[in-house]
């Protein structure tokens, strides 16, 4: 073997062991992404029963016409999926 097969055998084996670092990089970015996600659902989910809870409290002609049951009405399409995926 001359000094250029060294090289290349280097080279390939390095790219080899690069790949497959990026993959497992890329595997527990996806695992945290996730759980991150998640969280943010939990997160909406709480906010959502909040809402309704001070909805349902302040269920009256007065407060349906305010700006609380318009900020709920616009953001209805938002929470209305979470609903969809509770077990």
């Amino acid at each position: 073997m001359d000094f250029s097969n060294v090289v290349a055998i280097i080279r390939d084996i390095s790219i080899i062991v690069l790949c497959a670092i990026l993959g497992i990089v890329a595997i527990v970015g996806f695992i945290k992404f996730t759980a991150l996600v998640d969280s943010c659902r939990r997160i909406v989910g709480g906010v959502e029963q909040v809402m309704s809870t001070i909805s349902g409290a302040l269920n009256s002609t007065a407060a349906s016409s305010g700006l609380l049951a318009g900020i709920a009405k616009a953001t209805s399409f938002l929470f209305n999926a979470t609903d969809k995926n509770k077990d």
